[in-house]
């Protein structure tokens, strides 16, 4: 009798340990998929804000901001919005194309070509920026109100113009992911 009710106790006490030790392993696997989206996140805001508030337009550097579903893909893939621009970078010559777009594997592709030639489709190199993306969704402010799409090309809404601002919004992760997003202040508009 005395070693039934041991070995119960052992039993209780071993379940016990297990279902906290579970626990503790979930919450850690947790924060620690929290934290990667969260670093991500810093990484591509740093990267977009650096990059965008330093772009440039005229009649051969178009800023196009394509939103997903409303037309052909500048980049055939693209399964979330689009954004071209040229802008002068630190420690880059002259002029660079700088582009985002996320491919069906939700990967966040950049864009660069450098000189700049404004053909963002055939020229430059795509490079991975980021991955797990489950939205990039971009719009823009010409100082008056929010846009869904942006098309400074001669003869397109925003001829010659850059928008004021754009909010940037990116969904990270397949199982419960999260948004982020961050307004980027275009101090070369003239707009």
């Amino acid at each position: 009798m005395e070693l039934l009710v041991a070995i119960t106790i052992l039993v209780i006490v071993m379940t016990s340990s297990m279902v906290i030790f579970r626990g503790v392993t979930r919450a850690w696997q947790t924060g620690q998929l929290r934290t990667e989206r969260y670093q991500q996140a810093r990484l591509l805001f740093d990267l977009f804000a650096r990059e965008i508030s330093s772009c440039t337009v005229n009649t051969h550097y178009p800023f196009l901001g394509l939103n997903a579903g409303a037309g052909a893909p500048l980049k055939s893939g693209s399964q979330q919005d689009e954004l071209f621009f040229v802008a002068t970078l630190p420690g880059r010559g002259g002029l660079v194309e700088r582009g985002y777009w996320v491919n069906a594997a939700g990967d966040l592709v950049c864009h660069d070509d450098e000189p700049a030639d404004g053909d963002y489709a055939a020229t430059g190199r795509d490079e991975l920026c980021g991955n797990d993306i489950q939205g990039f969704d971009v719009r823009y402010f010409n100082g008056m109100e929010w846009f869904d799409q942006w098309d400074s090309r001669p003869g397109g809404p925003q001829a010659e113009e850059l928008p004021k601002a754009l909010q940037v919004t990116v969904t990270i992760g397949r199982e419960h992911p999260e948004s982020f997003d961050i307004i980027i202040a275009v101090p070369t508009s003239s707009s």
